[in-house]
């Protein structure tokens, strides 16, 4: 399969954040930016500009040090230990309101480490300037773990989307051990299996957002049907679809799959679906409607167009099974019109 183009990537991150109409995807394509990277740097130097228009956000930061006069709270015991007295001084602990915050910590490492990644020039001249501006915030390295301990809330809610770019764009940097420079792991075909986690949440999100008539369950997990010792039972593997879409006449399992390869379904032989995938969806359809009767469940399975489209439909064991494409090389408002015609 040929690269998804990047503006295709940021559409599916998007829906994928529930941030669509919220963005302006049209002005980021005008761009014409063939790497992430730089899409990613122009996208959130355009974010960090809004927040300093705004206004960054503060937040009380806790101090313990010696100061002229009483601040706070006094610490008898360490002024006298070190002596602060005879400089005028007493040892004092305080909150005090500053920039220097976890999340504006985030956004200037965030800036820092993408200086560090070769820019197009006029990107890296608006980063530049921008990580100056947050002067005011220490310039610290940032674990991936700390993207959770952001506490966000309705005063700060504006910096929701600038950290997930930020969690994004440090998920995918890299040092390269050659040369030392940090690199940007582009989504590509190369990477199948973040891609295929984007197709998938993006598909999810655009069935609840366009798809009329339709609600999907929030339960994709499904229980084998049948009997046998609990101790056996746990032996058998868990079974969760990524989709179920329901109407009042129609059920339908629908799993998300993403391979390079240039086949129908991406392997066997050519022309042929991967048994695995075939097998996989049959057998949610058959336990879900053994625990759920009524309506029959249908099974489909999405793929990315990897060489030519197709769009096959069958009828298994009494139900229907359709296996559908969607091109992601096309221009942005053909994927979206095709997909009403998935279903």
């Amino acid at each position: 399969m040929s690269a998804v183009p990047v503006a295709n990537v940021y559409y599916m991150l998007l829906y994928a954040w529930n941030l669509v109409g919220q963005r302006d995807p049209v002005a980021v394509t005008r761009e014409g930016y063939t790497e992430l990277k730089d899409l990613f740097a122009h996208v959130l130097a355009d974010t960090v500009e809004d927040l300093l228009v705004r206004g960054l956000d503060r937040g009380y930061v806790t101090r313990d040090e010696p100061v002229y006069g009483i601040r706070g709270r006094l610490e008898l015991a360490e002024t006298l230990k070190r002596n602060h007295l005879a400089a005028g001084q007493a040892h004092c602990r305080f909150d005090e309101l500053e920039y220097d915050v976890l999340h504006n910590r985030v956004l200037k490492a965030t800036l820092r480490r993408l200086l560090d990644t070769r820019l197009h020039e006029k990107n890296h001249r608006r980063i530049l300037q921008l990580y100056q501006k947050l002067d005011a915030v220490r310039d610290v390295e940032i674990a991936g773990y700390e993207f959770g301990l952001v506490q966000l809330h309705r005063n700060n809610a504006a910096y929701e989307y600038a950290l997930r770019l930020c969690e994004l764009i440090h998920d995918n940097l890299m040092v390269d051990p050659r040369t030392g420079r940090t690199t940007f792991r582009e989504y590509n075909e190369t990477r199948q299996q973040q891609l295929g986690r984007l197709f998938e949440e993006f598909v999810r999100a655009w069935f609840d957002r366009h798809l009329a008539g339709f609600k999907r369950a929030g339960d994709r997990g499904i229980r084998w049907f049948g009997t046998g010792a609990p101790a056996d039972w746990a032996c058998l593997p868990q079974m969760f679809t990524d989709i179920v879409l329901e109407s009042p006449d129609r059920r339908i399992i629908l799993d998300t799959k993403f391979y390079a390869d240039s086949r129908v379904g991406g392997g066997g032989k050519k022309g042929k679906l991967i048994p695995e995938h075939l097998y996989q969806v049959l057998a949610y359809v058959q336990n879900r409607d053994a625990h759920q009767p009524g309506v029959p469940h249908e099974g489909m399975l999405l793929y990315p167009v990897v060489e030519n489209a197709f769009r096959l439909d069958y009828e298994l064991l009494g139900r229907r099974f359709s296996v559908r494409s969607i091109d992601l090389r096309k221009p942005w408002e053909a994927i979206h019109q095709d997909m009403f015609t998935i279903l």
